[in-house]
């Protein structure tokens, strides 16, 4: 990859976090990359070819993150894995607080979801543990996997975003110790997703 190109995505990423796609204005993502426009256009096309190349480099970022601890979940028991595949996710999301914005911006557009390269369905490692915990009873038999899987992401990105908003208000049951923290949500979400 070019340099121009990585400064680029890297400014846009910023600015798209901070504004979403509608929000950022390109003259902010030049300003900020100190880049020539036209270097958009020439390695892009367009600002929604790089608010794709953005939300594409940011998910493959976020995979690889997460990728060696779903690999090692789905060898363990359901319970177990799940909380370790559940947790690497957050734990990835936290060390990047930016593609957790990203996310939340894109999910209340209506740009199509720009996906990695080979990237189609939900992770079968998550689904494999989570049907395989039905089988065995210990994840709800009624909730399909889509509802668990889609109810657990939702609410650890929003974590991630909403969190430290909570505790500004003063509120006192959030703890500060990131890891008893993440532990804590990964918890409350098990506990749902066991019934």
């Amino acid at each position: 990859m070019s340099d121009s190109k990585a400064i680029l995505l890297a400014a846009a990423a910023e600015q798209f976090a901070k504004y979403g796609p509608k929000g950022t204005r390109v003259q902010d993502i030049v300003q900020a990359a100190g880049i020539n426009e036209r270097m958009i256009y020439h390695h892009f096309g367009s600002k929604a070819g790089l608010y794709a190349a953005v939300m594409r480099e940011q998910r493959a970022l976020l995979g690889a993150a997460w990728w060696p601890a779903l690999e090692k979940a789905v060898t363990m028991d359901p319970y177990p894995g799940m909380q370790l595949a559940l947790g690497g996710f957050f734990d990835a999301l936290l060390a990047r607080p930016q593609v957790a914005s990203l996310l939340l911006h894109e999910g209340l557009g209506d740009s199509p979801l720009a996906l990695p390269e080979g990237v189609t369905g939900l992770p079968g490692p998550v689904r494999s543990l989570y049907e395989r915990g039905q089988a065995e009873g210990v994840f709800a038999a009624e909730v399909p996997f889509e509802i668990a899987y889609a109810t657990a992401v939702s609410c650890l990105v929003a974590m991630t975003v909403f969190a430290p908003r909570f505790a500004d208000l003063g509120e006192t049951g959030f703890d500060t110790d990131q890891p008893r923290f993440r532990d804590q949500v990964i918890g409350q979400l098990l506990n749902g997703m066991t019934g």
